[in-house]
């Protein structure tokens, strides 16, 4: 048996490939999500404890983290885990980084903050997520931000808690470059703040919609993983490890 946490594109694509080579798995989110896949969809935040424990019942062979890039805390946590049981990262398509004056690259909401004031911005479009909000509170507090999010309740509901005016908030999802440009117009941002999330959350769409417009753009770097994890990209690379690690591949994947 396999654990998956998911949640994600890449949760969705390691669902399917398991799916296909009819490996048994549970699919682990931390919120209630739709899911399809013929594994066992279970739900909620997992501590260390919690997972292991888990691990032990379920008699877990194999534990694939296929999460959120800026999922921190779960990243640290399986990494924790004090189980001989092989951990797995699949992990999702990033570009190359891009060298230009208005592009900046950040380690932490802190050293972005004292971007945003150094330069003197006046305004802020946030394409970062709703549990962004809470980390640039030290610059929307005094300054005109816009947040885009999510349209689910669960978004609204951490917006709410943070105090953030619902008049700024922005619902939908990254989009194409001409999309995104026509958001970036409509706003006038003084500079636009996102993740590096890849090629699954557009980033390349959203620096070249800003480089079209002159609008500088602060993208918050991916968190580095533990070496404890063994980082794989393909579902060739999965395939070999189910067989090297747990076996049961059953159906013919070519």
């Amino acid at each position: 048996m396999i654990l998956v946490f998911g949640g994600t594109t890449e949760g969705k694509k390691v669902a399917s490939i398991f799916d296909e080579v009819n490996v048994r798995y549970y699919y682990s989110t931390k919120t209630e999500v739709p899911f399809s896949g013929k594994g066992i969809p279970i739900y909620g935040a997992l501590t260390k404890e919690k997972i292991e424990s888990f691990c032990k019942d379920k008699k877990i062979e194999l534990i694939v983290n296929a999460s959120h890039p800026f999922a921190e805390q779960l990243h640290t946590t399986l990494a924790s885990i004090d189980l001989e049981v092989p951990l797995i990262r699949f992990e999702r398509e990033y570009t190359t980084r891009v060298k230009n004056g208005l592009v900046q690259y950040v380690n932490s909401f802190e050293e972005a903050i004292l971007f945003f004031k150094k330069n003197n911005y006046s305004s802020l479009l946030a394409l970062s997520g709703v549990q962004t909000i809470e980390k640039l509170t030290g610059f929307w507090k005094d300054h005109t931000t816009w947040f885009r999010i999510l349209d689910r309740d669960s978004s609204r509901d951490i917006a709410k808690k943070s105090d953030f005016p619902f008049s700024h908030i922005l619902y939908g999802y990254p989009q194409n470059k001409e999309e995104e440009i026509a958001l970036y117009k409509s706003i006038n941002p003084s500079v636009v703040f996102t993740k590096e999330s890849g090629v699954n959350g557009k980033l390349e769409q959203k620096i070249e919609a800003a480089l079209a417009l002159k609008v500088p753009i602060v993208i918050l770097k991916k968190p580095l993983l533990s070496n404890r994890y063994l980082c794989i990209r393909s579902k060739e690379e999965l395939i070999a490890t189910l067989t090297n690690n747990i076996g049961g591949v059953t159906k013919n994947t070519k």
